[in-house]
């Protein structure tokens, strides 16, 4: 098992990987440099994958790059950092998949363990954090987050695959002729759908109902979290004077922005001190510098999600699936500051559902954050937080994983 991407890929892997060890399946875990601890704390047998998705997400040029809005830049980059880190990567991968009767990963490395299970003759199956594939309720989550008629939304996946393979397809046939394969002029998802390979949906129904019944191949399993015992392990306990702080008054706004390309960060706290003041919320800033000089706010360099975001009213963030789960498993309504990827649809999904707003990062200034806020605290949104929560809060998102795996290898 592959994950490899920042916390929120490396965790809900580690947790599945946990999962079916305690089904006695033998199970290797290969994860980012940064992130071996997650799957050394859970008790797997764990491999360091020799990448870092913290040195690579938190360089200054990627960080102005996403700041202002310059997305073909930052991918153009991130796939010179692939072919730079390809011949290392590619040596660990098919060292990892020596001896293994099936390989599973998330998307970062799709793209390689498709070829070395088809190299080894074994099984690869993958795990979404957000709906990648074709399909009729959304559009390719890359082109928009309106939803258009059922054939435009397929349309979309089909000039994405179109454009997306001549920039993949080197990457590929490199690999395939490494481990003795002939090229192919065949996309990723086709072979994987020929194969009949699952793609987990690792999200809740609850929250995307729109692919509730998908299909056979792309169960929705929930989203995958720690358990009570799991959480004791991989966060640390709440400090004895953020406890105090949190005890001494309403619950505050949480703000995340601890995974934002903020370059300003006494202009970003400055903002946040303006808003909360104006509604009259008090404010727990997730920043890696920066002092607060009103009482009200508090700023701390890491929180324990599971255990703070519960003791909240309302959630700011950037709208990752994992942090999402968390603020929305706390009951939360949320303001998501989507920068890249998937977290545009996850704001907008959570628009959709009336538990929170969304607006770009490049857009966040002092008025927008106040007009999307503001409604987040209405007893409304709070409602429909709490009685989503509640769907949440009975998911047994691994146990479910596992049972797919288990009928796919059983097939």
């Amino acid at each position: 098992m592959v994950g490899v991407g920042t916390r929120g890929d490396a965790e809900p892997m580690a947790v599945f990987a946990a999962e079916l060890a305690g089904r006695g399946h033998d199970v290797t875990v290969g994860l980012a440099s940064d992130l071996v601890w997650i799957g050394q704390a859970l008790g797997l047998r764990t491999v360091d994958l020799r990448v870092s998705a913290r040195e690579f997400l938190q360089s200054e040029r990627g960080r102005r790059w996403l700041a202002a809005g310059d997305f073909q830049s930052y991918v153009h980059w991130m796939l010179e950092y692939k072919r730079q880190i390809a011949d290392q990567l590619h040596e660990d991968l098919i060292a990892l998949a020596a001896d293994a009767d099936v390989l599973i990963s998330g998307t970062a490395t799709e793209l390689e363990l498709v070829v070395i299970a088809e190299a080894a003759g074994i099984p690869y199956h993958s795990v979404h954090h957000a709906p990648l594939r074709s399909n009729i309720a959304f559009p390719h989550l890359l082109v928009s987050t309106d939803i258009f008629s059922p054939e435009q939304n397929l349309e979309t996946y089909a000039l994405m695959d179109e454009a997306n393979w001549p920039i993949f397809e080197p990457f590929v046939n490199d690999l395939r002729t490494k481990v003795g394969l002939v090229p192919t002029t065949e996309n990723i998802s086709t072979r994987l759908a020929r194969s009949g390979s699952l793609e987990l949906q690792a999200y809740s129904r609850h929250v995307v109902p729109e692919l509730a019944e998908w299909d056979s191949r792309r169960p929705l399993t929930g989203f995958l979290a720690p358990t009570a015992d799991q959480r004791v392990l991989l966060d640390n306990p709440v400090e004895p004077e953020l406890d105090q702080w949190l005890d001494a008054g309403e619950p505050p706004v949480y703000f995340g922005f601890g995974s934002m390309p903020v370059l300003d960060p006494d202009a970003a706290l400055t903002m946040i001190e303006r808003v909360a003041g104006v509604l009259g919320v008090r404010a727990l800033v997730s920043m890696q510098s920066g002092t607060a000089e009103d009482s009200a706010v508090r700023v701390v360099s890491n929180v324990a999600h599971e255990e703070v975001l519960p003791r909240c009213r309302a959630a700011v963030h950037h709208g990752g699936a994992g942090t999402s789960a968390t603020s929305l498993r706390a009951g939360l309504p949320t303001v998501v500051c989507s920068v890249f990827a998937d977290q545009p649809f996850w704001g907008a999904q959570l628009q959709r559902m009336g538990v929170g707003s969304t607006l770009r990062f490049t857009d966040l200034s002092e008025p927008t954050l106040l007009a999307a806020l503001e409604p987040a605290l209405a007893d409304g949104s709070r409602q429909r937080a709490a009685e989503l929560a509640e769907l949440l809060s009975e998911e047994n998102a691994a146990a479910q994983a596992a049972d797919a795996l288990e009928t796919a290898l059983a097939g």
